[in-house]
């Protein structure tokens, strides 16, 4: 009887301690700590590196359409600008230079560069108004919607009717320079837009 009691009790103890190891190791799986998933960084990175791409590629695009053509110094003036294809810069007399359509000459821009200490802003805008008005005196000079002068110190751009097609008169103001510019241009042709966007490029050459 107490052989069967002593085996007995043997038997429960070690029911006992395989419960309790199992239950242990229970214990330990479940609380065996869950990794969070690992965020996608490379993800927003690419992200990132696309949208700082696109802008800078945006940028590079302006800047690009600024300053299309090719680099040209005057030979008369202390300027150099950018040349569209299809259009030559010459010099037309002391201080003023052509820049005109290659196939017809009668369509041109006259560039004229002056410094601070030569001339004011206001008296080159004058001198301008004339020219217009000398050019159509029955028709009064109206502004030019088409010049944005934003980047520019001070600006006025003025047109008037001709015979051909229209005369634009541009003054403004850069860091270095009091540029005048003057586009005679014909219906046949249209090259206005062309002049304003090559006669902003306009620099001085130190």
């Amino acid at each position: 009887m107490k052989k069967n009691l002593f085996l007995f009790s043997s038997a429960l103890m070690i029911a006992m301690l395989l419960a309790a190891c199992g239950t242990a190791a229970t214990v330990e799986e479940d609380t065996e700590p869950v990794e969070a998933p690992a965020e996608d960084t490379n993800a927003s990175d690419d992200e990132s590196v696309e949208e700082s791409t696109e802008d800078t590629t945006t940028s590079d695009d302006e800047s690009v359409e600024e300053a299309a053509g090719t680099l040209i110094q005057s030979d008369e003036q202390n300027y150099e600008l950018h040349v569209l294809d299809g259009y030559e810069l010459t010099a037309e007399e002391p201080n003023k230079d052509s820049l005109y359509v290659s196939d017809n000459s009668a369509v041109f821009m006259r560039i004229e560069t002056f410094s601070s200490e030569d001339i004011d802003f206001a008296s080159a805008t004058e001198s301008m108004k004339q020219t217009l008005k000398a050019v159509n005196p029955d028709t009064e000079a109206v502004e030019a919607s088409n010049f944005d002068g934003a980047n520019f110190k001070q600006s006025a751009a003025f047109e008037v009717p001709s015979t051909e097609g229209s005369v634009t008169g541009i003054v403004y103001e850069n860091d270095k320079l009091i540029v005048r510019l003057t586009i005679f241009d014909d219906n046949t042709v249209n090259a206005t837009e062309d002049f304003i966007s090559m006669g902003k490029t306009i620099q001085s050459v130190e």
